[in-house]
């Protein structure tokens, strides 16, 4: 009995271990129609917070591997950010046209493709702790926003409400 409950003690320990581990993920990204008609995308971290890298990924939305946090999704579509040093505050900017000083890598397509599922996340630092901001669309959610709505934890809502939901996420 005594090594039963000394196993299972042991197992949880580790179990906690690896689960603090993983940074948590935060809907702290949105993605709306910017004025001059392309997909725009606003990064939001917590307070003052820097991240650190930007990704973009697309894949086709029937795709049975889907977003994997491990491997990645077949990525057809998208760019990655190299890591700022120092990093960089929160913002808007074009889903496909990270600044040139963000030396990104692209690949794929450069626009919004029909049937496919697209996720945009960002790495930032909270002192001594991490996390990942994060958001999933499709061609098809931007579309059916209506001016002044944005794309973000799988609905569509008013910049404000993005405001708020973003203080109540971190």
């Amino acid at each position: 009995m005594r090594r039963a409950w000394l196993t299972g003690t042991m197992a949880l320990a580790a179990l906690g271990l690896l689960a603090g581990c993983t940074p948590p993920h935060f809907d702290l990204v949105a993605a709306y129609n910017g004025d001059d008609g392309k997909p725009w995308i606003m990064l939001a971290p917590c307070g003052k917070d820097d991240i650190e890298s930007v990704s973009v990924s697309g894949w086709p939305t029937d795709d049975p591997t889907g977003p994997q946090e491990e491997t990645g999704p077949q990525e057809d579509s998208g760019w990655d950010s190299r890591r700022f040093e120092p990093g960089i505050g929160g913002g808007s900017l074009p889903l496909f046209e990270p600044p040139a000083s963000w030396d990104a890598d692209l690949r794929g397509a450069q626009r919004l493709l029909p049937g496919y599922t697209y996720g945009v996340s960002f790495f930032a630092r909270d002192g001594g702790s991490v996390y990942y901001g994060k958001s999933y669309f499709t061609a098809e959610d931007l579309a059916g926003l209506k001016p002044g709505e944005v794309w973000s934890g799988g609905r569509a809502r008013t910049r404000k409400e993005f405001r708020e939901y973003v203080k109540n996420e971190c």
